[in-house]
């Protein structure tokens, strides 16, 4: 498929550098096991989302904060590759560049653990400045920045698509007062539940009670792992438009949600329709899983089915 170009996406969010491991199974508490394979390579869900809009043809500016050690140069060697405006990244001197850790299954399900570093540091001021300087038609956003910069994100209204993506899920600080400030809100089944503050929902049924209960004004897109996603366009109160992805073979779950949401924006960017939006992210994302790294590359060639 080739996306139209010209669109112009502002991603705020992290940068890391991702130490991924591959095992057998992943581990119970107290358990060691071997990996098989170790890979090194950027990460961080805002640095993945923005090389996912950039590698669907959208223009794209990255917002964020590294340290200055070595770490750095390889969180945004690969957004740099993809042609994507860094300009907007602040260096900060004595702060190391944010890092993770993930382990991979061979039944491709993982585990990330997230040290921020350099991530939890970036300044709202530093946003304000970075997003006034901009023309974004979508700006997207995530939780592994600080709630000031959420805020700071949540204030631009000027910009017509504003996605959040609540990963990892914060329910204190101010959280819930600025999400209506979003028109599109993309959380899992995992984060949806929390949002709503109800069990993990297992069924459609029970993905409409929780987005019901949670009561957002605006879009809602839901993502369903295996079985694709559900979009509420109309309210909580109008059943969704569910969108079944395409068959695969996965080999690495790791980073799929964030390219759901980079493709999303690139797609929102460029003709303002939601649900053909959601169904290239739903067939770009699965398709994404064949391959191994959270980060889709410069260069990366999957085969999309829509």
């Amino acid at each position: 498929m080739t996306p139209p170009s010209g669109r112009t996406v502002t991603v705020v969010g992290s940068a890391n550098v991702d130490t991924t491991l591959r095992v057998p199974r992943l581990p119970g508490a107290g358990e060691t096991i071997l990996s098989s394979q170790q890979l090194v390579s950027p990460g961080g869900k805002g640095a993945n989302q923005a090389a996912a809009a950039a590698w669907h043809g959208a223009e794209v500016s990255f917002v964020g904060a590294t340290g200055t050690d070595p770490a750095a140069v390889t969180a945004l060697a690969n957004l740099r590759a993809l042609g994507v405006d860094v300009a907007g990244v602040a260096a900060l001197p004595g702060a190391a560049t944010g890092s993770a850790v993930l382990l991979v299954a061979e039944d491709a399900e993982n585990v990330i653990i997230v040290s921020p570093g350099a991530n939890h540091a970036l300044e709202p001021e530093h946003v304000a400045r970075a997003l006034s300087a901009g023309t974004a038609r979508v700006l997207l956003t995530q939780l592994e920045t600080p709630l000031s910069v959420l805020a700071e994100c949540a204030t631009h209204s000027e910009i017509p698509w504003r996605i959040l993506n609540p990963a990892p899920t914060q329910l204190d600080g101010g959280f819930t007062a600025v999400l209506d400030r979003f028109n599109v809100l993309v959380p899992n089944r995992t984060e949806l539940g929390q949002l709503a503050r109800r069990p993990e929902p297992r069924t459609l049924h029970d993905v409409a009670e929780c987005v019901a209960a949670l009561g957002f004004g605006g879009t809602m897109i839901v993502t369903l792992g295996a079985a694709g996603a559900a979009v509420f366009t109309r309210g909580a109160h109008g059943a969704p438009d569910v969108i079944a992805p395409p068959a695969v073979a996965p080999v690495d779950t790791s980073g799929a949600g964030d390219v759901f949401c980079g493709v999303l924006a690139a797609e929102l960017a460029a003709h303002d329709d939601v649900l053909r939006a959601a169904r290239a992210a739903v067939a770009i994302s699965a398709a994404s899983t064949e391959r191994r790294g959270a980060q889709l590359a410069a260069g990366t060639e999957l085969t999309v089915t829509l």
